[in-house]
């Protein structure tokens, strides 16, 4: 240990960035409707739990999960390790110790919501490094990721949920947002991001495939 150090986070990358992901086949959803929903309201709970704060912002319940996920059953790694990001704080290294509340978000700032936004930004960077190997137009961008993100789904078990007197209606995004976070500039590069106009912000860099702006009006 203290061989390297880290000198950034994603969050400073990408502010708020989406991260992990949970993910299953159209196959399966299909076939286990209620089983996918139990998940999904699952994963909303503990993702509030997980957020919960007292009157002062102190995170209440991050120090129980910092024991459950040391168990060999799950991480199995150090308490102490594991407890350097989930606490509300970053250890770049023992003598640089510095907030960062928001490093590890579960539920709160719409963390958990299949945002459209956050799956085209996927795809325009799998575009621009050659993954997805010819042009699109930006329509491409919004119908794959509304065949990929289902808000519907999740929208479904928060009113389960709501139902259930276990979440609040406010707590999740209102019934006429449109999956598009609002245009951003909250990147390391200082680029803006519209998700609305993929092969702009795609052209917007000068590293990386370019595509006929052309495109951006089919």
């Amino acid at each position: 240990t203290g061989i390297g150090v880290p000198v950034t986070t994603n969050y400073d990358i990408w502010k708020n960035n989406p991260e992990k992901v949970f993910g299953v086949t159209e196959e399966w959803a299909e076939k286990h409707p209620q089983t996918h929903l139990a998940v999904i309201k699952a994963l909303i709970r503990a993702g509030k739990w997980l957020d919960s704060t007292d009157e002062s912002g102190k995170l209440v319940n991050r120090e129980e999960a910092v024991e459950i996920l040391s168990r060999k059953d799950y991480v199995g790694a150090e308490k102490e390790v594991i407890g350097n990001s989930m606490m509300g704080t970053f250890v770049f290294q023992s003598t640089d110790v510095r907030e960062m509340p928001d490093f590890n978000v579960f539920f709160k700032h719409e963390a958990s919501y299949p945002h459209y936004s956050d799956a085209i930004w996927f795809l325009t960077q799998m575009r621009r490094w050659g993954q997805i190997t010819e042009s699109k137009p930006a329509s491409w961008y919004a119908d794959t990721a509304k065949k990929i993100y289902r808000p519907e789904i999740y929208r479904q078990a928060a009113e389960l949920l709501i139902s259930e007197g276990k979440l609040d209606p406010n707590e999740i995004p209102a019934p006429d947002y449109d999956g598009y976070r609002a245009v951003t500039t909250e990147f390391i590069d200082g680029n803006e991001y519209d998700a609305k106009d993929p092969i702009g912000y795609i052209n917007s860099f000068e590293i990386g495939n370019k595509d006929d702006e052309s495109l951006a009006k089919k």
